[in-house]
């Protein structure tokens, strides 16, 4: 990172703490507009890719081709508004009227209250911990009027961006890579692509949950399906612990509507599901990005949460891609510094001295 405005060190160890600092704090300056940011990357993202693939099959123009999905989307948010919203909000209002009482009544189970006698264990901060995350999680899905205006700030400017996409390209290729804003630039660049990654991944893992586990709702005759599927499917967004939490409120239900049976059909299959999820679709997925075994994810997710709570679960693979993207930058840094024979500490290689004049 150079500047020739700002007195940034010599030495590269300290540029990098002095950038790491810098990128941190602008971070944190704005960390309330991250659900805007995540809206963002997503409509960018999706709508950026339509409109390259028709681009590279049909040569036509690319902001017309935008323009021609922006109508496509158009038409089919009304389209499932016309057919989609009487089946929509009666679900939404059951889980904003009946979801506390439902997941209260949960915490209540008579397999806790089993357990709690059997073995003489305190279940209150286990079920108060499940309790709390159901409740954080109902409460950020019928949030309507912020998620929708979160939603709504992010698509307008995924679209600004699409429309000026080769302009600001063109303005960032004319800022230096090293600079302090390039350097910022990019890195703010790899917190994109590890929120684009972190979405796709979870919406796969929710999909297939919801998906895997319906029948079984159904042919066990649970109550409640709706808000069951509707939890399952929003547990799957929350990496690991999401499917599990889910899973423990499924095993609770499914004791009080089928006994032993149904906790022995739900645990498996929360296994199975865990099992899929930690060593089948997230390394399948992440593999391309960050190359660490399932085990060290979990065990990296664990810590993010111990330290910031129910947020440390979306945090931890973003900062592990991020990490790794900036650590393999200062790898090929420090190989053309050690090429050119300088060093950390002082990148410039010194002057070679000038030899006796040849003789004539």
């Amino acid at each position: 990172m150079e500047s020739s405005s700002l007195p940034i060190p010599k030495d590269v160890r300290w540029k990098r703490v002095l950038g790491v600092l810098l990128f941190l704090g602008l971070i944190y300056a704005f960390r309330k507009l991250a659900p805007v940011l995540i809206c963002f990357v997503i409509f960018e993202r999706a709508f950026g890719w339509c409109a390259d693939q028709i681009h590279n099959r049909t040569r036509l123009h690319k902001k017309g081709v935008i323009a021609g999905i922006l109508a496509a989307f158009a038409g089919l948010i009304a389209l499932g508004v016309t057919l989609g919203v009487r089946r929509l909000i009666p679900l939404v209002d059951l889980a904003r009227t009946d979801g506390r009482a439902w997941v209260e009544s949960v915490a209540k189970s008579g397999l806790i209250a089993k357990i709690q006698e059997r073995l003489g264990i305190d279940s209150h901060q286990i079920t108060d911990g499940a309790k709390d995350y159901a409740l954080q999680a109902f409460g950020y899905v019928t949030a309507t009027a912020y998620v929708a205006l979160f939603v709504f700030v992010g698509f307008i400017l995924a679209i600004m961006y699409l429309f000026e996409r080769d302009e600001i390209d063109h303005w960032l290729d004319g800022i230096r890579p090293a600079s302090v804003i390039g350097t910022l630039t990019r890195w703010l660049s790899y917190v994109a692509d590890a929120i684009a990654i972190t979405v796709r991944l979870q919406v796969v893992v929710a999909i297939f949950n919801a998906v895997f586990t319906l029948p079984l709702l159904l042919l066990l005759g649970l109550p409640n399906v709706p808000l069951l599927f509707l939890l399952v499917l929003v547990g799957g967004m929350i990496p690991v612990v999401g499917g599990v939490m889910s899973g423990v409120v499924l095993c609770l239900v499914a004791y009080d509507a089928k006994g032993f049976v149904g906790v022995g059909v739900f645990l498996g299959v929360t296994f199975v599901l865990s099992m899929v999820e930690s060593y089948y679709l997230s390394p399948r997925l992440t593999a391309q990005h960050v190359k660490l075994p399932g085990l060290a994810l979990v065990i990296s997710l664990l810590m993010f949460e111990t330290i910031f709570g129910f947020y440390g679960l979306f945090l931890s693979f973003p900062a592990l891609y991020v990490a790794s993207r900036i650590a393999n930058e200062w790898k090929d840094e420090d190989r053309v510094i050690m090429d050119a024979g300088g060093t950390l500490s002082n990148p410039s290689p010194p002057p070679r001295a000038s030899g006796p004049p040849t003789p004539s």
